[in-house]
C-alpha cells in the first residue's frame, strides 16, 4: 500500500525501499539523517527536478521502540534495517488493518497485488520474513524488535509460529531487502482506494 500521490514516482521507479529513495532523491546530510536515522513522525515527501515526488512514510506506530530493542540491537541498526527493505503484506487482513488505521483512512492509497512466485523467483535470496509488524510498537508488551526481527524465507519456522500463535499470527511481513524496481512486471492487480 502506498499513498496515491506517490503513484507516479512507483511507475517510474518501482518500489524503493527508504534508503533507496534517499539515495535516488539525493538526500545528504542532516535531512538524510532526520529521514533514515530517526523516527519519522511525519511522512515526508522528497522532490528533484524532473522526478515525481517521493513518499516516505511516517513511522507513527514506533511509539515505544525506544523500550523495545531486543538485546544485542541498538536503535540505530534497527532503523537501518527496516529503512533498507520494501515490505508487503502476506494477507488481506494485515492490508486492510493499514488502510483503516486511523493515520491512513481518509488517504487515497494504491494497492500492488504481486504474483507471490515471481516476486520469489526475482528475489528469492533477498526476501525476508517477520511474524509480527516489525514497525508497529504501539504497546508495550509487544515483542522486542531489532535489526535481527527478520528471517530469511529457509529459516522461517512458520509451522513453529503457527502452532504458538496461530494461523493469523504465524506471519505478519514479506519484506525484500534493497528495492523492487521491476515491482509493475509482477503486478496481478492495481488496486484505488478513495
Amino acid at each position: 500500500m502506498a499513498a496515491q500521490s506517490a503513484w507516479p514516482s512507483i511507475r517510474e521507479h518501482g518500489l524503493l525501499s527508504a534508503e533507496g529513495l534517499a539515495d535516488l532523491y539525493r538526500v545528504r546530510g542532516a535531512k538524510r539523517h532526520a529521514l533514515l536515522g530517526e523516527v519519522r513522525r511525519e511522512s515526508i515527501t522528497l522532490k528533484r527536478l524532473g522526478m515525481s515526488p517521493a513518499i516516505v512514510r511516517d513511522q507513527k506506530p514506533m511509539k515505544f521502540i525506544h523500550e523495545k530493542i531486543e538485546a544485542g540491537s541498538t536503535l540505530e541498526q534497527y532503523l537501518a534495517a527496516i529503512n533498507a527493505r520494501v515490505f508487503f503484506w502476506p494477507t488481506r487482513e494485515r492490508l486492510e488493518r493499514l488502510t483503516r488505521s486511523r493515520e491512513y483512512a481518509d488517504q487515497p492509497k494504491v494497492v500492488l497485488h504481486v504474483s507471490t512466485s515471481a516476486l520469489v523467483d526475482r528475489y528469492g535470496e533477498l526476501i525476508e520474513l517477520c511474524r509480527f509488524n516489525s514497525g508497529a510498537v504501539t504497546q508495550k508488551n509487544h515483542p522486542p524488535r531489532g535489526h535481527q526481527s527478520w528471517v530469511p524465507v529457509r529459516d522461517y519456522r512458520y509451522d513453529e509460529h503457527r502452532a504458538a500463535h496461530g494461523p493469523d499470527g504465524a506471519l505478519a511481513e514479506v519484506t525484500v531487502r534493497g528495492s523492487v524496481p521491476d515491482v509493475l512486471d509482477i503486478v496481478t492487480e492495481i488496486e484505488r482506494i478513495p
